[in-house]
Protein backbone atom coordinates (compact mmCIF):
# COMPACT_ATOMS: atom_id res chain seq x y z
CA UNK A 1 0.00 0.00 0.00
CA UNK A 2 1.13 3.39 -0.65
CA UNK A 3 2.29 5.97 2.48
CA UNK A 4 1.79 8.90 3.00
CA UNK A 5 5.50 9.21 3.17
CA UNK A 6 6.10 8.00 -0.30
CA UNK A 7 2.85 9.12 -1.99
CA UNK A 8 4.98 12.39 -3.89
CA UNK A 9 7.56 10.02 -5.80
CA UNK A 10 5.05 8.43 -8.41
CA UNK A 11 7.47 7.16 -10.39
CA UNK A 12 9.20 4.84 -7.59
CA UNK A 13 5.24 3.23 -7.95
CA UNK A 14 6.31 2.69 -11.83
CA UNK A 15 9.52 0.87 -11.45
CA UNK A 16 9.73 -3.29 -11.40
CA UNK A 17 9.80 -4.24 -7.69
CA UNK A 18 13.25 -5.59 -7.99
CA UNK A 19 14.21 -1.46 -8.71
CA UNK A 20 12.06 -0.52 -5.80
CA UNK A 21 13.63 -3.16 -3.40
CA UNK A 22 16.77 -0.93 -4.47
CA UNK A 23 15.63 2.15 -4.22
CA UNK A 24 14.31 2.05 -0.82
CA UNK A 25 17.34 0.52 0.80
CA UNK A 26 19.56 3.22 -0.93
CA UNK A 27 19.72 5.76 2.52
CA UNK A 28 21.41 5.33 6.00
CA UNK A 29 18.22 6.07 7.57
CA UNK A 30 14.72 3.72 6.90
CA UNK A 31 11.59 5.06 8.47
CA UNK A 32 9.27 2.41 9.69
CA UNK A 33 6.93 3.09 6.67
CA UNK A 34 9.54 2.12 4.50
CA UNK A 35 11.26 -0.91 6.33
CA UNK A 36 7.49 -2.48 6.12
CA UNK A 37 7.67 -1.98 1.61
CA UNK A 38 11.13 -3.35 2.26
CA UNK A 39 9.26 -6.60 4.01
CA UNK A 40 6.28 -6.76 1.06
CA UNK A 41 8.45 -6.40 -1.37
CA UNK A 42 10.84 -9.06 -0.23
CA UNK A 43 7.89 -11.33 -0.17
CA UNK A 44 7.55 -11.53 -3.85
CA UNK A 45 9.69 -13.83 -6.07
CA UNK A 46 12.08 -11.41 -7.19
CA UNK A 47 14.97 -11.67 -9.44
CA UNK A 48 18.13 -11.20 -6.75
CA UNK A 49 20.65 -11.29 -9.65
CA UNK A 50 19.07 -8.07 -10.87
CA UNK A 51 19.40 -6.54 -7.20
CA UNK A 52 22.64 -7.58 -7.14
CA UNK A 53 24.19 -6.57 -10.44
CA UNK A 54 22.14 -3.27 -10.08
CA UNK A 55 23.18 -2.53 -7.00
CA UNK A 56 26.85 -3.27 -7.65
CA UNK A 57 26.30 -1.14 -11.31
CA UNK A 58 24.85 1.68 -9.55
CA UNK A 59 27.15 1.48 -6.41
CA UNK A 60 24.69 1.14 -3.74
CA UNK A 61 25.69 -2.53 -2.76
CA UNK A 62 26.42 -1.18 0.94
CA UNK A 63 23.33 0.20 1.93
CA UNK A 64 21.54 -2.49 0.50
CA UNK A 65 22.98 -5.12 2.07
CA UNK A 66 23.15 -3.30 5.86
CA UNK A 67 19.19 -2.52 5.63
CA UNK A 68 18.46 -6.03 4.19
CA UNK A 69 20.72 -7.28 6.57
CA UNK A 70 18.83 -5.26 9.78
CA UNK A 71 15.12 -5.28 8.28
CA UNK A 72 14.78 -8.50 7.01
CA UNK A 73 18.11 -11.02 6.96
CA UNK A 74 16.03 -14.00 6.39
CA UNK A 75 14.29 -12.71 3.29
CA UNK A 76 17.42 -13.20 1.48
CA UNK A 77 18.53 -16.54 -0.10
CA UNK A 78 21.67 -17.91 1.28
CA UNK A 79 23.89 -17.38 -2.21
CA UNK A 80 22.29 -14.11 -2.07
CA UNK A 81 23.44 -13.29 0.92
CA UNK A 82 27.01 -14.66 0.59
CA UNK A 83 27.35 -12.96 -2.17
CA UNK A 84 26.18 -9.49 -0.53
CA UNK A 85 27.99 -9.88 2.45
CA UNK A 86 31.38 -10.34 0.24
CA UNK A 87 30.96 -7.88 -1.60
CA UNK A 88 30.25 -5.51 1.59
CA UNK A 89 33.28 -6.65 3.39
CA UNK A 90 35.31 -6.02 -0.33
CA UNK A 91 33.73 -2.66 -0.70
CA UNK A 92 34.51 -1.89 3.01
CA UNK A 93 38.42 -2.63 2.72
CA UNK A 94 38.82 -0.36 -0.35
CA UNK A 95 37.16 1.88 1.39
CA UNK A 96 39.85 2.12 4.54
CA UNK A 97 42.67 1.97 1.87
CA UNK A 98 41.26 4.84 0.28
CA UNK A 99 40.89 6.93 3.69
CA UNK A 100 44.19 5.91 4.92
CA UNK A 101 45.65 6.74 1.14
CA UNK A 102 44.19 10.31 1.69
CA UNK A 103 45.51 10.73 5.38
CA UNK A 104 49.22 10.51 3.83
CA UNK A 105 48.95 12.51 1.08
CA UNK A 106 47.28 15.66 2.95
CA UNK A 107 49.76 16.49 4.66
CA UNK A 108 52.71 16.02 1.90
CA UNK A 109 50.15 19.04 0.25
CA UNK A 110 50.44 20.95 3.67
CA UNK A 111 54.46 20.62 3.86
CA UNK A 112 54.71 21.21 0.02
CA UNK A 113 52.33 24.75 0.77
CA UNK A 114 50.07 23.62 -2.33
CA UNK A 115 46.33 24.35 -0.78
CA UNK A 116 43.65 21.37 -1.77
CA UNK A 117 40.24 20.45 -0.83
CA UNK A 118 39.36 16.44 -0.57
CA UNK A 119 35.94 16.08 -1.36
CA UNK A 120 33.45 12.93 -2.16
CA UNK A 121 34.60 9.65 -1.40
CA UNK A 122 36.22 9.44 2.15
CA UNK A 123 34.85 12.85 2.98
CA UNK A 124 30.76 11.85 1.74
CA UNK A 125 31.32 7.97 3.64
CA UNK A 126 32.25 9.41 6.80
CA UNK A 127 31.39 12.70 7.53
CA UNK A 128 27.70 12.32 5.79
CA UNK A 129 26.99 8.69 5.64
CA UNK A 130 28.22 8.18 9.21
CA UNK A 131 30.39 5.30 8.26
CA UNK A 132 33.28 4.61 5.74
CA UNK A 133 31.90 1.14 5.12
CA UNK A 134 27.99 2.78 3.95
CA UNK A 135 29.42 4.42 0.62
CA UNK A 136 31.25 2.67 -2.24
CA UNK A 137 34.18 4.58 -3.05
CA UNK A 138 36.37 3.80 -5.63
CA UNK A 139 39.07 6.10 -5.93
CA UNK A 140 40.59 9.77 -4.17
CA UNK A 141 39.30 12.89 -5.26
CA UNK A 142 41.17 16.14 -4.54
CA UNK A 143 40.34 20.14 -5.93
CA UNK A 144 43.40 22.62 -6.80
CA UNK A 145 43.93 25.75 -8.04
CA UNK A 146 45.03 25.43 -11.59
CA UNK A 147 48.45 27.41 -11.13
CA UNK A 148 49.24 24.34 -8.93
CA UNK A 149 48.57 21.49 -11.49
CA UNK A 150 52.87 21.58 -12.22
CA UNK A 151 53.97 21.24 -8.48
CA UNK A 152 51.06 18.75 -7.83
CA UNK A 153 52.39 16.49 -10.66
CA UNK A 154 55.86 16.70 -8.65
CA UNK A 155 54.49 15.77 -5.15
CA UNK A 156 52.58 12.70 -6.79
CA UNK A 157 55.54 11.37 -8.10
CA UNK A 158 57.51 12.03 -5.04
CA UNK A 159 54.58 10.07 -3.38
CA UNK A 160 54.72 6.66 -5.47
CA UNK A 161 52.31 7.76 -7.94
CA UNK A 162 52.10 8.00 -11.98
CA UNK A 163 49.79 9.98 -14.10
CA UNK A 164 47.51 7.25 -16.33
CA UNK A 165 45.28 10.12 -18.23
CA UNK A 166 44.89 13.27 -18.49
CA UNK A 167 41.67 14.46 -19.30
CA UNK A 168 39.82 18.12 -19.22
CA UNK A 169 40.10 19.81 -16.09
CA UNK A 170 41.24 16.47 -14.33
CA UNK A 171 44.21 14.12 -13.98
CA UNK A 172 44.01 10.50 -13.08
CA UNK A 173 47.19 9.36 -10.75
CA UNK A 174 47.43 5.30 -9.74
CA UNK A 175 50.38 4.51 -6.61
CA UNK A 176 52.61 2.02 -8.03
CA UNK A 177 52.47 -0.34 -5.18
CA UNK A 178 49.11 -0.15 -3.68
CA UNK A 179 47.03 0.96 -7.22
CA UNK A 180 45.13 3.34 -5.39
CA UNK A 181 43.86 6.09 -7.66
CA UNK A 182 43.25 9.50 -6.76
CA UNK A 183 41.92 12.04 -9.00
CA UNK A 184 43.32 15.40 -9.07
CA UNK A 185 40.88 18.21 -10.53
CA UNK A 186 41.17 21.55 -11.31
CA UNK A 187 37.37 22.25 -12.11
CA UNK A 188 34.28 20.40 -12.11
CA UNK A 189 33.21 20.20 -15.41
CA UNK A 190 35.20 20.13 -19.08
CA UNK A 191 35.58 23.76 -20.27
CA UNK A 192 32.53 23.62 -22.65
CA UNK A 193 30.45 23.48 -19.46
CA UNK A 194 31.37 27.06 -19.08
CA UNK A 195 30.99 26.88 -15.17
CA UNK A 196 33.79 28.39 -13.12
CA UNK A 197 34.35 27.98 -9.22
CA UNK A 198 37.09 30.67 -7.42
CA UNK A 199 39.17 27.98 -5.68
CA UNK A 200 40.16 31.04 -3.31
CA UNK A 201 36.62 31.46 -2.85
CA UNK A 202 35.64 28.08 -1.87
CA UNK A 203 38.75 27.78 0.20
CA UNK A 204 38.15 30.58 2.63
CA UNK A 205 34.04 29.27 2.87
CA UNK A 206 35.78 25.92 3.48
CA UNK A 207 35.26 23.39 6.63
CA UNK A 208 37.54 21.52 8.96
CA UNK A 209 36.38 17.56 9.42
CA UNK A 210 38.02 14.52 10.97
CA UNK A 211 38.93 11.59 8.87
CA UNK A 212 40.90 8.82 10.95
CA UNK A 213 41.84 11.53 13.36
CA UNK A 214 43.61 13.38 10.59
CA UNK A 215 42.02 17.12 10.27
CA UNK A 216 41.29 18.35 6.62
CA UNK A 217 39.30 21.30 4.62
CA UNK A 218 36.52 20.14 2.82
CA UNK A 219 33.75 22.67 1.26
CA UNK A 220 31.41 24.38 3.00
CA UNK A 221 27.79 22.45 3.27
CA UNK A 222 26.51 24.86 0.75
CA UNK A 223 29.48 24.89 -1.92
CA UNK A 224 29.07 21.34 -1.45
CA UNK A 225 25.54 20.97 -2.39
CA UNK A 226 26.04 22.88 -5.65
CA UNK A 227 28.94 20.84 -6.85
CA UNK A 228 27.19 17.38 -5.86
CA UNK A 229 24.15 18.78 -7.95
CA UNK A 230 26.42 19.88 -11.10
CA UNK A 231 28.42 17.19 -11.33
CA UNK A 232 24.91 14.65 -11.35
CA UNK A 233 23.67 16.83 -14.36
CA UNK A 234 27.04 16.89 -16.02
CA UNK A 235 27.14 13.15 -16.30
CA UNK A 236 23.58 13.20 -17.17
CA UNK A 237 24.92 15.09 -20.29
CA UNK A 238 27.29 12.76 -20.73
CA UNK A 239 25.19 9.44 -20.43
CA UNK A 240 23.15 11.04 -22.77
CA UNK A 241 20.12 11.66 -20.32
CA UNK A 242 20.72 8.91 -18.17
CA UNK A 243 22.35 8.89 -14.51
CA UNK A 244 25.37 7.17 -14.18
CA UNK A 245 25.25 6.05 -11.13
CA UNK A 246 22.36 6.38 -8.51
CA UNK A 247 24.94 6.63 -5.70
CA UNK A 248 25.13 10.26 -7.23
CA UNK A 249 21.85 11.19 -6.29
CA UNK A 250 22.27 9.27 -2.93
CA UNK A 251 25.03 11.66 -2.54
CA UNK A 252 22.85 14.58 -2.64
CA UNK A 253 19.89 13.10 -0.83
CA UNK A 254 22.35 12.46 2.15
CA UNK A 255 23.51 15.54 2.06
CA UNK A 256 20.26 16.99 2.30
CA UNK A 257 19.78 14.79 5.88
CA UNK A 258 22.84 15.36 7.06
CA UNK A 259 22.97 18.89 7.02
CA UNK A 260 19.28 20.45 7.57
CA UNK A 261 20.28 24.03 8.07
CA UNK A 262 21.63 24.91 5.08
CA UNK A 263 21.81 28.55 3.99
CA UNK A 264 19.30 28.10 1.11
CA UNK A 265 19.15 31.92 0.13
CA UNK A 266 23.21 31.81 -0.36
CA UNK A 267 22.34 28.28 -1.97
CA UNK A 268 19.96 29.99 -4.70
CA UNK A 269 21.78 33.49 -5.41
CA UNK A 270 25.15 31.38 -5.92
CA UNK A 271 23.42 29.05 -8.15
CA UNK A 272 21.28 32.07 -9.85
CA UNK A 273 24.87 33.94 -10.47
CA UNK A 274 26.44 30.68 -12.36
CA UNK A 275 23.29 30.56 -14.43
CA UNK A 276 22.74 26.58 -12.87
CA UNK A 277 19.67 27.44 -11.01
CA UNK A 278 18.24 25.01 -13.45
CA UNK A 279 20.64 22.02 -12.83
CA UNK A 280 20.21 22.19 -9.37
CA UNK A 281 16.35 22.00 -9.98
CA UNK A 282 17.03 18.60 -12.06
CA UNK A 283 19.24 17.24 -9.53
CA UNK A 284 17.00 17.75 -6.65
CA UNK A 285 13.97 16.61 -8.11
CA UNK A 286 16.41 13.44 -8.84
CA UNK A 287 16.37 13.19 -5.32
CA UNK A 288 12.49 13.92 -4.71
CA UNK A 289 11.63 11.47 -6.66
CA UNK A 290 13.98 8.77 -6.16
CA UNK A 291 14.76 9.24 -2.53
CA UNK A 292 11.77 11.06 -1.16
CA UNK A 293 14.46 13.92 -0.23
CA UNK A 294 13.42 16.52 1.67
CA UNK A 295 13.48 19.98 0.08
CA UNK A 296 12.51 23.50 0.99
CA UNK A 297 8.87 24.14 -0.15
CA UNK A 298 10.11 27.06 -1.74
CA UNK A 299 12.44 25.41 -3.99
CA UNK A 300 9.84 22.27 -4.56
CA UNK A 301 7.78 24.97 -5.63
CA UNK A 302 10.06 26.54 -8.63
CA UNK A 303 10.78 23.33 -9.43
CA UNK A 304 7.05 22.08 -9.82
CA UNK A 305 6.75 25.52 -12.08
CA UNK A 306 9.06 24.57 -14.43
CA UNK A 307 7.25 21.39 -16.71
CA UNK A 308 10.47 21.14 -19.01
CA UNK A 309 12.49 19.79 -15.81
CA UNK A 310 10.38 17.62 -14.41
CA UNK A 311 9.74 15.84 -17.71
CA UNK A 312 13.08 15.40 -18.50
CA UNK A 313 13.82 14.31 -15.19
CA UNK A 314 10.83 11.88 -14.85
CA UNK A 315 12.40 10.19 -18.06
CA UNK A 316 15.88 9.84 -16.68
CA UNK A 317 14.01 8.05 -13.54
CA UNK A 318 12.27 5.86 -15.70
CA UNK A 319 15.31 5.00 -17.62
CA UNK A 320 17.77 4.28 -14.51
CA UNK A 321 16.67 0.45 -14.46
CA UNK A 322 16.60 -0.36 -17.97
CA UNK A 323 20.27 -1.76 -18.50
CA UNK A 324 20.85 1.10 -21.34
CA UNK A 325 24.29 2.22 -20.75
CA UNK A 326 24.59 4.60 -23.43
CA UNK A 327 28.08 6.38 -23.49
CA UNK A 328 29.04 9.89 -24.41
CA UNK A 329 29.67 10.08 -28.24
CA UNK A 330 33.29 11.40 -27.20
CA UNK A 331 33.95 8.05 -26.17
CA UNK A 332 32.12 6.00 -28.92
CA UNK A 333 34.47 4.74 -31.52
CA UNK A 334 32.99 6.79 -33.95
CA UNK A 335 31.06 9.95 -34.32
CA UNK A 336 27.49 9.99 -34.37
CA UNK A 337 25.46 12.72 -35.10
CA UNK A 338 22.01 11.57 -33.63
CA UNK A 339 24.18 10.82 -30.51
CA UNK A 340 25.28 14.40 -30.38
CA UNK A 341 22.58 15.91 -31.20
CA UNK A 342 20.69 14.39 -28.50
CA UNK A 343 23.20 15.72 -26.05
CA UNK A 344 23.01 19.12 -27.17
CA UNK A 345 19.42 19.10 -26.81
CA UNK A 346 19.69 18.30 -23.28
CA UNK A 347 22.15 20.61 -22.62
CA UNK A 348 19.99 23.12 -23.99
CA UNK A 349 17.34 22.32 -21.69
CA UNK A 350 19.37 22.59 -18.56
CA UNK A 351 20.81 25.56 -19.17
CA UNK A 352 19.16 28.87 -18.69
CA UNK A 353 21.83 31.78 -20.10
CA UNK A 354 21.29 31.81 -24.08
CA UNK A 355 25.18 32.65 -24.06
CA UNK A 356 26.38 29.69 -22.51
CA UNK A 357 23.62 27.63 -25.29
CA UNK A 358 25.47 29.96 -28.02
CA UNK A 359 28.98 29.25 -26.61
CA UNK A 360 28.64 25.37 -25.76
CA UNK A 361 27.11 25.11 -29.47
CA UNK A 362 30.20 26.62 -31.04
CA UNK A 363 32.51 24.42 -28.80
CA UNK A 364 30.96 20.92 -28.91
CA UNK A 365 30.72 21.06 -32.47
CA UNK A 366 34.25 20.37 -32.65
CA UNK A 367 37.03 17.54 -30.60
CA UNK A 368 39.46 19.45 -28.48
CA UNK A 369 43.22 18.29 -28.10
CA UNK A 370 43.57 21.34 -26.06
CA UNK A 371 44.67 19.06 -23.50
CA UNK A 372 47.00 16.57 -25.94
CA UNK A 373 50.91 18.82 -24.84
CA UNK A 374 49.65 18.41 -20.90
CA UNK A 375 48.57 14.65 -21.31
CA UNK A 376 52.05 13.62 -23.08
CA UNK A 377 53.89 15.98 -20.57
CA UNK A 378 52.67 14.50 -17.60
CA UNK A 379 51.83 10.91 -18.39
CA UNK A 380 54.31 9.16 -21.00
CA UNK A 381 52.74 5.70 -21.12
CA UNK A 382 49.75 6.71 -22.24
CA UNK A 383 51.13 9.65 -24.53
CA UNK A 384 53.22 6.50 -26.00
CA UNK A 385 50.14 4.51 -26.03
CA UNK A 386 47.52 7.07 -28.08
CA UNK A 387 50.73 7.55 -30.21
CA UNK A 388 51.24 3.73 -30.88
CA UNK A 389 47.27 3.10 -32.22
Amino acid sequence: MQTSENRGAVLTWELRPEARLILYCARTEISPAVADEIKALTKLPLDWDFVCNSADKHRVTQLLFRNLSAICPQAMPADIKARLRHQFHGNGGLSLKLARALVDLYPAFEASEIPVIPYKGSILAEGTYGKLAFRQNYDVDLFIRQEDIAASHRLFLEQGYACDEVFDREARYRHSETGVEVDLHWGFTPRYFHVTFDFDELYARARTVSLMDQRLVTFSAEDFLEILCLQVMKDCWERQQQLEHLSKVCDIAEHLRANPDLDWPAIQKSMKNKGLMRIMHCALMLAKELLQARIPPEVERAIERDRSIRKRVRWMCRALFSGDDKLSPLETPSFSLGLRLRQLRFYMGIRERYRERIRHLGEILMISRANEALSNEMSPTEAARKKGT
